[in-house]
């Protein structure tokens, strides 16, 4: 879908407008600018403030939620555009110990990798985890080669300290000391960007390419509509399409709750396709017809299978890097 640059404005300044006032309810996940829904299906061709609640609720049950302080009745139009209702239940798709008692499918992917590239397992020292080393960057400044991955894959406490060991593959996937590839060098988050990067240490190389997929062709920006695709650590190669831009998560990260910025949002292309799940954090989505990066990979739900990433293009300008 075509979108010209005054009515993407407009949109933006409605979802902030709509996160001010809504997005601090705890039924509401995340709020964003894409196509509504219309029974059960998208609807082509028109443009929506969405409001992601985890569960929608109607009668007492809304009366009673209200009045509690978990949720609100939303407006029906915002700075002239009408609003939706979405559920969705996101959390980050790192994989941990706690996320079930079975081990970790292990693939080729979990495996130590050299040269390394985008789509295999990765985690920090000190968390019994795996996510996924998302690809390859550039430091701004000196030009040093970076691991691009999520803050809650490369660095997951917020006590963290640049210098903090990257194994790959992942400590769930078995990696170790002897895996030690980086060091954590710095993060978004103070941006409120799930992000991070890290130095590589010399030991192994990493390649411009995307397991399965081949290289990444650059930068490009997300559009509604837009067909992706994503190599990532537990379900591969997957593929999505863009319904939603510019969106302002809630994300809860263990003691504390986040806001995420320019999220964007991803759906499956059709029924009882998979987008992502944990373990695919840290991925990167691109534009199936050019190759080009548009989102980093951060989040997502099942029921409905959704996936969120952020929009590529602000996370380097945040980090500094380039690809």
């Amino acid at each position: 879908m075509n979108i010209d640059e005054m009515t993407l404005a407009r949109g933006r300044l409605a979802i902030e407008e709509a996160s001010r006032s809504f997005l601090f309810f705890p039924n509401v996940n995340l709020i964003d600018f894409g196509v509504p829904e219309r029974g059960g299906r998208v609807a082509e061709n028109e443009l929506s403030i969405r409001f992601h609640v985890q569960r929608k609720l109607s009668g007492f049950s809304l009366e009673n939620a209200i009045e509690s302080g978990q949720t609100s009745n939303f407006p029906k139009y915002i700075n002239n555009f009408p609003t939706d209702v979405l559920e969705g239940s996101y959390r980050p798709h790192k994989w941990s110990w706690w996320n079930g008692w079975q081990k970790p499918k292990l693939n080729s992917r979990s495996t130590r990798s050299s040269p390394m590239r985008g789509g295999i397992s990765i985690s920090d020292a000190n968390h019994q985890s795996y996510g996924t080393l998302g690809g390859l960057v550039f430091d701004r400044l000196n030009n040093d080669p970076m691991i691009l991955s999520n803050w809650h894959v490369l660095a997951a406490d917020w006590g963290a300290l640049p210098g903090l060991r990257i194994y790959q593959p992942g400590r769930l996937d078995g990696g170790g000391y002897p895996d030690t590839v980086a060091t954590l060098t710095r993060d978004a988050m103070s941006v409120n960007l799930d992000a991070a990067v890290a130095t590589l240490n010399g030991d192994r190389s990493l390649i411009n390419d995307q397991y399965g997929l081949g290289s990444v062709q650059g930068v490009s920006q997300a559009y509604i509509g837009m067909e992706v695709v994503k190599s990532g650590r537990r379900t591969n190669i997957t593929f999505g399409q863009v319904t939603g831009v510019g969106g302002m998560a809630s994300m809860n990260y263990g003691s504390l709750n986040r806001v995420i910025r320019e999220v964007v949002t991803i759906d499956q292309r059709s029924n009882f396709e998979e987008v992502s799940a944990p373990g695919d954090s840290g991925s990167w989505w691109l534009d199936s017809t050019t190759r080009e990066a548009i989102g980093l990979h951060f989040a997502g739900s099942n029921l409905p299978e959704r996936a969120l990433a952020m929009d590529m293009s602000s996370v380097l300008h945040a980090l500094d890097v380039i690809l």
